[in-house]
């Protein structure tokens, strides 16, 4: 399926995918920023109750990691459904994953290491006063911008002291 649209957002390109959606760069034209779209599609889901758990856990992490704002922690910008296809619009990282830079083994000072994993734990614990735990901390989910400053990404499988939605795995 080729996406040019999703919601208001024109589409620029894929820069991810996963086994149930796909991480789209778009722009929005009201704002004129770029964006990452992050999409679901629940209805390659069997059960009907699965969907539903799932559709929760999606919205939960829009809304939960969209009522914060730390410099360390990506922007969520809105949740929302376009056909039956559901999605996260959120901060466009320009930068590459943590994952990305160990496994291409990139020599990083350890003075940036340091001020990396400090701004990574300056943001999980902004999160945890909020009642909101990322349960998912790994390189893959910390995207590290141009200048060098960490992004906590996918609260996909967060924690919400006031919830008690969650599943194993």
């Amino acid at each position: 399926m080729d996406v040019t649209k999703i919601g208001r957002y024109d589409i620029v390109r894929e820069i991810g995918r996963g086994a149930m959606g796909i991480v789209y760069q778009g722009v929005d034209p009201l704002m004129g920023r770029q964006v990452a779209i992050k999409t679901f599609r629940f209805d390659v889901i069997a059960s009907a109750a699965e969907r539903e758990e799932a559709h929760q856990r999606f919205v939960r992490e829009g809304t939960s990691a969209g009522s914060l704002a730390h410099p360390s922690i990506v922007t969520i910008y809105e949740v929302g459904e376009d056909s039956k296809l559901s999605y996260l619009v959120m901060e466009c990282v320009d930068g590459q994953s943590l994952e990305s830079m160990i496994g291409a083994r990139t020599k990083v000072p350890i003075a940036q290491v340091i001020e990396i994993v400090s701004q990574i734990a300056d943001g999980l614990d902004y999160a945890h006063r909020r009642g909101i735990v990322h349960r998912d901390i790994k390189p893959g989910n910390i995207l590290v911008d141009q200048d060098g400053r960490p992004r906590i990404v996918d609260f996909g499988i967060a924690r919400v002291a006031s919830s008690t939605l969650t599943r194993a795995n």
